[in-house]
């Protein structure tokens, strides 16, 4: 009797035990799941210590990151990069759910890391792996964290898109050839996408589709990979598709998944954006700042919510200012620039940021980007709009605009009054805006060479007009006639052209 109480009796227990035990593992797991409390994915390519470790502390998984933390300041401080980037991968895959870990590693990598390298292409590939970091590590354990999709807004909007980093250049080129493979343009067809099979299985089953892959695979492209040859087979790939009926669903296909597997772009809610905010350039970093603090609204409140709400009108204020680029692979040349057709977006955000943060720093802002606008329009020759802009600042701000008339304001928009100038410098400004106007006007942008040309004439005008009645005074201060001056620019022009198209444009326009 003795034995079956000390010896079975308590083996029956545990095994009542682990029965209970079995049965209440079914619904901790669902609870886990409604209340996103998952684990992360084991530990890939990391040490055998580092996997046991995890393994054998299970919950003091927090003190190896501990560990690891410490490791990776000393290696930052060492200048091992390249070691520093696994171990961020493991510290952020030890505590996948700790945001702060991921936000922390990308910011360090994007800002720190990367100024540590002179060349661009190094730079740029640390910048893009901290936007890898937070978009396909971070959002992917915690998708609905507000931080996360604003830390990977400002990524966009501040390294790629601002001026303060010397490689700033480098990295909207890299970005926009990137981008422009996916699409072919300045962003995708929606209408296309929305008919796209988004399955292997479905485009396999489309008629003639066996024999456009069998030819593709004869020149050595897989489609299934879901990413792109080198540059230069990219239209060797394409001219093959074009000549098949199935070609097109093909193409799109590999672009929805490209889109949606690789850059975390779900097209639907990039329509719902541009329907709000207009037609953006997806090259440019601006459309992506916009993206990513969009799919964080819904998830922020307070601080966040007002953050996220900022970074969107800062963007789309950027992306009018600064949301088209002129790229010419034959000119070299990579120039961003503004974007006029996004003006009234730009305004309507703007307005609606003023009403609901209405201080003395939103009304500055208000007043900087009306005259900002106006000068963007009037040099792309858009002068209606630039005048209905001098009317509204007249209208907030009349202090500012007093008593001067259009042209005349937004010329010392330019040039803060003529006559401070003096004669030299008002001729070397006029110089450079007929220089620009011809300059546009060689890469094919019409708009923009008229505005430019108009700028310059009026400057000639307003500076002139005081001395055409004084001899005097146009002797000691006068400027060369305006035609000696567009000559000369057009000279400078003619010299730094390259390429016959170029050369073809500025000859036929000045015709």
């Amino acid at each position: 009797m003795n034995r079956i109480v000390t010896v079975f009796l308590p083996c029956a227990l545990g095994l009542a035990l682990l029965w209970g035990a079995g049965t209440l593992h079914a619904p901790l797991l669902e609870a886990r799941r409604v209340h996103d409390l998952d684990h992360a994915e084991p530990l890939e390519n990391a040490p055998p210590l580092v996997v046991f470790s995890t393994v054998a502390l299970g919950g003091f998984s927090g003190i190896i990151a501990d560990i690891l933390w410490v490791r990776a300041a000393q290696l930052q401080m060492d200048g091992q990069y390249f070691e520093l980037v696994q171990l961020a991968d493991w510290i952020t895959k030890l505590q996948p759910r700790f945001p702060e870990g991921w936000i922390y590693h990308a910011w360090n990598l994007s800002y720190n890391v990367s100024v540590m390298f002179p060349r661009p292409e190094d730079r740029w590939r640390w910048v893009r792996h901290g936007i890898e970091l937070l978009r396909d590590g971070g959002l992917r354990y915690n998708p609905a964290h507000p931080t996360l999709h604003r830390e990977l807004g400002w990524l966009f909007q501040h390294k790629l898109g601002a001026s303060m980093d010397q490689a700033h250049m480098f990295y909207k080129l890299a970005w926009a050839l990137e981008m422009e493979r996916i699409f072919d343009g300045r962003g995708p067809d929606y209408a296309a996408l929305a008919q796209t099979p988004t399955s292997r299985t479905a485009v396999l089953q489309v008629p003639g589709m066996s024999e456009l892959l069998a030819q593709l695979r004869e020149e050595g492209f897989e489609p299934f990979t879901y990413r792109w040859p080198e540059t230069h087979r990219i239209p060797v790939m394409r001219n093959i598709m074009r000549d098949h009926e199935a070609g097109s669903v093909l193409l799109n296909h590999i672009r929805l998944r490209m889109m949606v597997d690789r850059y975390r772009l779900i097209p639907s809610r990039m329509q719902e954006i541009e329907a709000e905010h207009g037609p953006l350039d997806w090259r440019l970093p601006q459309a992506h700042a916009i993206y990513w603090a969009w799919s964080g609204l819904p998830h922020a409140d307070g601080f966040e919510e007002q953050m996220m709400s900022r970074m969107i009108f800062h963007s789309v204020s950027e992306a009018f200012q600064q949301g088209g680029f002129f790229y010419d692979p034959d000119e070299e040349l990579f120039i961003p620039g503004p974007n006029p057709d996004l003006l009234p977006y730009a305004m309507r955000a703007l307005e609606e940021a003023l009403e609901e943060f209405d201080d003395d720093a939103m009304r500055a802002a208000h007043m900087n980007f009306l005259n900002n606008a106006m000068i963007i329009m009037y040099t792309h020759h858009r002068i209606d709009e630039a005048r209905n802009l001098f009317d509204l600042l007249h209208t907030h701000y009349p202090a500012e605009a007093e008593d001067r008339g259009f042209d005349q304001y937004v010329i010392e928009l330019f040039t803060d009054r003529l006559d401070q100038l003096g004669p030299q410098g008002v001729s070397a400004m006029i110089d450079e805006w007929l220089h620009q106007s011809h300059f546009w006007l060689a890469l094919g942008d019409t708009d923009r060479a008229a505005g430019y040309d108009r700028l310059a004439r009026q400057t000639w005008r307003l500076y002139m007009e005081p001395r055409l009645h004084d001899p005097d005074l146009r002797e000691r201060t006068g400027l060369p006639p305006i035609s000696d001056i567009r000559r000369r620019a057009l000279e400078r022009v003619r010299e730094s052209l390259t390429t016959q198209t170029a050369r073809d444009r500025l000859r036929n326009g000045m015709e």
